[in-house]
């Protein structure tokens, strides 16, 4: 009994503490969504954010460490631990300290990396710890990537006017040879060849996938935009651009993701810049490009995005896009929309969806900063992607010219373009044909021809042009 009631007054004394840390706690305090939705085994409950500082308490291991507060959540505190790790505690569990929060040392994080993977090597640099069994290639070239980016992300954000800071703990990046250790370790469906985890801090991929790729090219220039997408989260989360365990709107989460995720490949991997074009993005948005100009967009692609709670290949494609468009078009706009969603805090950030599967109260946001009229933007989201140029991912394998040729008063009218595969250049002939009216369909003239890479097409596609218009 006497055991019982000091856990109860040591509780009693925490709680005083957490009022006593604000001038104005009830108003601070809000009700969120369900804490399971974020990853947190922990009940819902009233939120004090303004309860700072650090706590002493136990980690799984049975050590006594000093954690820094993240957020208490009814009776519950989410706490950093010296790792970069966050982790749950009953206030009854925890002690508050004045002693400092320091990240873990490098080596003992090393070691204690090395035991939970039996077999792996470790690579540190300034910022990262790399754990691999992976050759050393792919580990270096990760390394590069990840390194070049963090100090470039930085430099853009203050140039956003948002307050940045150097990781406080190594940040960890765990590769796996294989994707079969890979889903052994992280059993996630098919895809997903790499992710970054909130709760752990950590970054997980592979490097060699268990089914042969049909094109092996494509598939590294995939994957390493992916692990530099997942680094590009890891980076946002910990130099205080995005705050931890916050909900940003999924359109911007993902597509400043894609902003940041350019690389050069080959031998001397590195990152290319902020707001360098997305190769493989641009690759995956051709077929829609390519199927309408800048006067027929209605502003379905841009009301889809902007609400999304989820996204599919070509929704992160459509992200990027519009984050690319906002960041080059309307920069003073764009730059103070990212400012707001940095002053997100933990659990802040719309997840609930509509009927329509919408997230409404993000689409309202994004029109207080860039507007209403979606056609209009999306107009200019097309007429701006379709004036960048950019490296065709496939150019050295073979692509189709796709032609509608059109007779009217003895005079010949025609459209050509150039595709990577029959299907998306059939169904361009199919969209070309759409738009002329009952009689001219029936006259027009269609045809389909392959070259064996996309340098010869576009040869030919200008030469049809020239003698058919």
């Amino acid at each position: 009994m006497p055991h019982r009631r000091s856990r109860i007054c040591l509780a009693l004394v925490i709680v005083a503490w957490a009022l006593a840390s604000s001038n104005a706690t009830a108003q601070k305090r809000v009700t969120v969504p369900d804490p399971r939705a974020f990853g947190l085994d922990i009940q819902p409950g009233l939120v004090l954010y303004n309860v700072t500082g650090n706590v002493e308490f136990r980690t799984e291991d049975g050590e006594q460490t000093v954690g820094k507060i993240q957020i208490a959540i009814g009776s519950s505190l989410v706490i950093q631990q010296p790792d970069g790790s966050l982790v749950t505690r009953p206030i009854s569990e925890v002690k508050k300290t004045d002693k400092p929060f320091e990240g873990m040392d490098r080596k003992h994080l090393e070691k204690r990396l090395q035991e939970e993977h039996p077999g792996f090597r470790t690579l540190a640099s300034r910022h990262f710890i790399f754990v691999y069994n992976t050759s050393n290639e792919f580990a270096q070239g990760t390394m590069r990537i990840m390194e070049s980016m963090l100090p470039g992300v930085m430099a853009h954000a203050k140039r956003q006017k948002i307050d940045v800071h150097d990781p406080e703990v190594p940040l960890v990046v765990i590769m796996f040879a294989t994707e079969r250790e890979y889903k052994e370790f992280a059993q996630l469906p098919d895809g997903v060849v790499a992710y970054y985890d909130t709760l752990e801090n950590h970054v997980v991929m592979y490097e060699k996938p268990t089914q042969t790729p049909f094109k092996w090219d494509l598939y590294i220039r995939q994957a390493i935009s992916t692990i530099s997408h997942e680094g590009a989260h890891q980076i946002l989360h910990n130099i205080g651009v995005q705050q931890r365990l916050s909900r940003w709107p999924m359109w911007i989460s993902e597509g400043i993701a894609e902003y940041y995720a350019p690389t050069d490949f080959g031998k001397r991997m590195r990152w290319k810049g902020a707001g360098d074009i997305n190769d493989m993005r641009m690759f995956e948005l051709e077929s829609y490009l390519k199927a309408r100009d800048a006067t027929q967009a209605d502003g379905t692609m841009v009301d889809d995005t902007v609400g999304a709670g989820s996204l599919t290949s070509t929704g992160y494609a459509s992200a990027w896009a519009l984050t690319h468009y906002l960041a080059s078009r309307k920069k003073v706009e764009f730059d103070k929309f990212m400012k707001k969603v940095s002053e997100l805090r933990p659990l802040e950030g719309a997840i609930d969806r509509g009927d329509d599967g919408k997230i409404s109260s993000n689409q309202e946001v994004f029109k207080e900063h860039f507007g209403e009229d979606f056609a209009e933007i999306e107009r200019e989201v097309v007429s701006h992607l379709k004036s960048q140029p950019y490296d065709h991912p496939l150019k050295e394998f073979p692509h189709v010219v796709a032609s509608v040729r059109l007779n009217v008063n003895n005079r010949t009218y025609g459209r050509a373009n150039v595709f990577h595969s029959q299907q998306l250049a059939a169904k361009w002939q199919q969209e070309q044909v759409r738009k002329l009216d009952a009689t001219q369909q029936q006259s027009a003239q269609v045809g389909m021809q392959i070259f064996p890479n996309r340098s010869a097409a576009e040869r030919f596609a200008s030469q049809w042009l020239r003698a058919n218009n």
